[in-house]
């Protein structure tokens, strides 16, 4: 076989395969704190209650993890079709929590007490990044296998619908995942 047969051959094997053999979302994770005080359990509850920037539908939470899937695909059309290429996804994700005012002393009581409870509230906050990350990488794994269609156009709008579908069913599941939870409390995020 000619060189120039083997190349095209394994170009056309190439087109046919999976795109993306493991999806690996670009991840960025920010925080933003806002600080509180307070010398027992009761005062550093009621400086969250006062100073919290997170409100849903009228009520105080504690906390909150913002996450946004981006997608991106290349394809390659033909006369007879186009077909995806390449997909990239990047997660990224912002925390907003509790952290005590620098210098601030607790006895070691009320430390440990604020310690479990900032892992177990934490731990709870992961929960939603990572159904952010698994988002990614249905949306990556999704668009990768997409059948071709008979247009750029339109297979551009079915890999956009298909991510779209994807956030919405993390939505929900995101929202489940809290009422499971109790937003936490279930899993130990109380305090005092």
């Amino acid at each position: 076989m000619a060189a120039h047969n083997k190349t095209l051959l394994l170009y056309l094997l190439l087109l046919q395969s999976p795109v993306n053999a493991i999806a690996e979302p670009v991840v960025t994770t920010g925080y933003v704190y806002y600080r509180v005080s307070g010398h027992t359990a009761e005062d550093i509850w009621a400086d969250i209650r006062k100073k919290s920037p997170v409100r849903h539908h009228g009520r105080l939470h504690v906390a909150y993890t913002k996450w946004n899937v981006n997608w991106k695909f290349w394809w390659h059309g033909s006369a007879d079709d186009c077909r995806i290429t390449k997909v990239t996804t990047a997660l990224d994700v912002v925390y907003t929590l509790p952290e005590l005012k620098p210098g601030l002393t607790l006895p070691d009581a009320l430390m440990r007490q604020w310690q479990r409870f900032y892992a177990a509230l934490l731990g709870h906050e992961q929960g939603h990044r990572d159904l952010g990350e698994k988002a990614a990488i249905e949306i990556e794994n999704a668009i990768a296998e997409m059948a071709p269609r008979d247009s750029c156009e339109r297979l551009e709008n079915a890999a956009n619908e298909t991510g779209r579908n994807v956030i919405d069913k993390y939505r929900l599941i995101e929202k489940d995942y809290d009422r499971s939870t109790r937003h936490g409390v279930n899993t130990g995020a109380v305090f005092p």
